[in-house]
């Protein structure tokens, strides 16, 4: 059974941490928190959640880079576990927003539909009903753009609720971006452009409307969408280049955390058998 990586992007979300990382953590095998320059409290509630629970990483950006940005950390952190031989091609990254929007409970129903359609990627699409009608017309035009480019139909590309094989990873990286809010659009694009089965016909209700979101978001990523697109059609874009130092340091103020528990950390019922390399 493939295991279940969650990287989940935060910035400064001290009110929801103590409720989702909990859900998150009792369906992964492996969650890594992406600290997006945080100025509240949220890097204490990561480090003390860390130190409690065994196969938690916290990687800590030094400035706030934005949604897109902490991803593409998570994403290369992930690869770094590649590297360590904790994760494999077949394993499962999922992403999903540290404010609420999205049921963690979803997860492990995701995992057994990614399984049934033997998908590469899927993206999952959002009940509108606690959305105001220009999010929706806003949401349209921008899964339509999206279709359009990447040569897959869509029905919602937006949904920050998402898997992703592993071996996804490196063709998704070498054509992302990054900014700000563009990271829902730049997968969605490269993933189909790459070949791989996408799927966009699980739906999830959103329990929270979390309006952050402004009309010059939306134009920064339609223009990510046709610069990303372009990159691609020509093929101008080396291999991602991680931050080694700042994988070793995650990894190791990881490996701090769980050693300075009191209590003997329990590992997740679905990492059984893993290889204890720390």
């Amino acid at each position: 059974m493939p295991k279940t990586i969650v990287v989940l992007p935060v910035y400064n979300e001290e009110n929801s941490l103590g409720n989702i990382l909990p859900r998150i953590a009792s369906r992964a095998d492996y969650l890594v928190c992406v600290n997006d320059g945080s100025r509240d409290k949220s890097p204490a509630l990561l480090r003390g959640f860390a130190q409690k629970r065994k196969y938690t990483f916290i990687v800590d950006l030094p400035v706030n880079g934005g949604m897109a940005g902490a991803l593409k950390q998570g994403f290369l952190f992930v690869l770094y576990l590649v590297k360590k031989g904790l994760v494999g091609p077949e394993d499962i990254v999922v992403t999903i927003d540290a404010d609420g929007q999205h049921k963690p409970e979803y997860i492990p129903e995701l995992v057994r539909h990614m399984a049934r359609r033997k998908a590469d990627v899927v993206l999952t699409r959002r009940n509108f009903s606690v959305y105001p009608v220009y999010k929706i017309w806003g949401n349209r035009f921008l899964t339509w753009t999206n279709s359009m480019l990447s040569g897959k139909k869509y029905r919602d590309v937006e949904s920050g609720l998402r898997l992703l094989k592993v071996k996804t990873l490196k063709p998704i990286l070498r054509y992302y971006q990054g900014v700000k809010y563009s990271c829902a659009q730049e997968i969605a694009l490269i993933s189909a452009r790459s070949g791989f089965k996408i799927d966009n016909e699980f739906e999830v209700e959103v329990p929270l409307y979390r309006a952050g979101t402004t009309l010059w978001d939306g134009f920064i990523v339609l223009a990510l969408s046709l610069f990303v697109f372009f990159r691609w059609f020509f093929r101008k874009s080396p291999p991602p280049s991680p931050d080694l130092a700042l994988m070793r340091h995650s990894l190791e103020q990881s490996e701090v955390l769980w050693a300075s528990s009191v209590k003997k950390p329990r590992r997740p019922k679905q990492s059984k058998g893993f290889p204890n390399i720390f």
